[in-house]
């Protein structure tokens, strides 16, 4: 029953699936996440449900080719199908009408917001949603977004599309202008980070939803443990989204890898630079 319907090539290295399932697919909520096996033996492949479609019994997913199980599930055609997938599982995203909100996607974040877009939306908040890339070509599902935000800023460091310029510029002029209720950062551990630092000084609450494209120990891509206020979580567990407020930034980096990603021209990973504002 886990057939995939249709596939689009977004990128080299990034490939979005449609797949229809037996699973309760109303169950999932923005947040969650799904684990899939291509076959029995196989490794287990963790993926944020993008979409869900009822009418349609069909769940939206965004694979980034990271290892060779990602690879394999990316060479995957239309009508072939999958051994198993298993979920939802981790802590949803809390939704609600908070008012403006204010949310930060880069790389992969990006499709996991669809989803919490959605929900955010529906719930009679205003969405103000800001795209930050190295290059144009960083941006990715621009137009989904656009779709379902108020208000869309894009920001370029080499100011190639968009604005040129950093987060920390736009949440300035944004809270100048109009106040913020409730942050989402979906992204590294770097732009958690940073975005949370900026958050912190208005004293507006910030939830976090984690992509690094890493395998850890344990073979489960972009999923960690980090320490979250003096407690262990278990991302594996939990989920990939957390109240952005708590002492463990060194540790969720670190975890993440020391060397800095770069965004390449197709979009694929992340950027990890320092930002200096």
């Amino acid at each position: 029953m886990n057939k995939i319907v249709a596939k689009r090539i977004v990128s080299e290295n990034l490939v979005k699936f449609e797949i229809k399932t037996s699973r309760e697919i109303n169950e999932i909520k923005p947040g969650q996440y799904v684990i899939l096996r291509i076959e029995e033996s196989g490794p287990r492949i963790p993926l944020t449900v993008s979409k869900v479609n009822i009418e349609r019994e069909t769940i939206t997913v965004f694979v980034l080719v990271t290892n060779n199980g990602t690879e394999q599930l990316a060479g995957m055609y239309e009508g072939t199908s999958l051994f198993s997938i298993n979920g939802p599982f981790g802590i949803p995203v809390a939704t609600a009408n908070f008012g403006t909100v204010l949310c930060v996607g880069r790389g992969l974040g990006s499709a996991a917001m669809l989803p919490i877009l959605s929900s955010l939306r529906t719930s009679g908040n205003r969405v103000i949603t800001v795209l930050p890339a190295q290059t144009k070509e960083g941006i990715i599902l621009e137009n989904e977004i656009r779709a379902i935000s108020n208000e869309v800023i894009i920001l370029t460091e080499d100011g190639s599309w968009g604005e040129k310029g950093l987060i920390c510029h736009a949440v300035r002029a944004l809270q100048a202008e109009s106040t913020i209720n409730q942050v989402f950062a979906l992204g590294s551990p770097k732009l958690i980070k940073e975005t949370n630092s900026l958050t912190r000084k208005y004293n507006v609450p910030m939830q976090a939803v984690l992509f690094s494209g890493k395998t850890d120990e344990g073979g489960l891509n972009s999923i960690f443990r980090v320490s979250t206020c003096s407690d262990g979580k278990s991302l594996c567990v939990d989920g990939v989204n957390f109240n952005a407020y708590f002492n463990g930034y060194e540790e969720l980096i670190q975890r993440f890898g020391g060397k800095a990603r770069q965004e390449n021209h197709n979009a694929t990973v992340f950027q990890e630079a320092n930002i200096s504002c």
